[in-house]
């Protein structure tokens, strides 16, 4: 095999290598209606608008695992809902109270809305790592 076929396995081998797993435990949840929605974010810049990772999960009574997969060893804030009605969207109320289940990492909560990236933030080091969420 000529060194230029062997250089792209070598990049991407190492880029895989640095990729880490963050596998989440979503706790109660009060039936099987619709989809768990995960996202991960990277910064308090992008926090609640641009994930850098995103899995999905069928909900199910009682608690889902999903995996958030390629993650660069970091600082993260996870945010996940169930969507009952697969809108693919929080549904709210007329005050914008959230009517379906939600959570973020660490069960942050905020005061008036969501919490901060800082709330929020988890470590996830390059041999990935697993956290547990409770629907709020």
């Amino acid at each position: 095999m000529h060194i230029r076929h062997i250089l792209p396995l070598i990049l991407l081998t190492a880029g895989a290598a640095q990729a880490a797993d963050l596998t989440i435990t979503v706790n109660g949840l009060t039936n099987a209606e619709g989809k768990v929605l995960l996202a991960a974010y990277d910064s308090a810049d992008t926090f609640l608008k641009r994930p850098v990772g995103i899995s999905m999960a069928d909900a199910q009574a009682g608690s889902v695992k999903a995996v958030i997969s390629n993650l660069k060893a970091g600082d993260y804030a996870i945010s996940l809902y169930q969507d009952k009605n697969a809108n693919k969207k929080l549904d709210s109320n007329l005050v914008g109270m959230p009517t379906e289940p939600y959570g973020f990492s660490r069960d942050a909560a905020g005061s008036f809305g969501p919490p901060s990236f800082e709330q929020a933030r988890i470590s996830v080091p390059d041999s990935g790592a697993e956290i547990t969420v409770t629907l709020r």
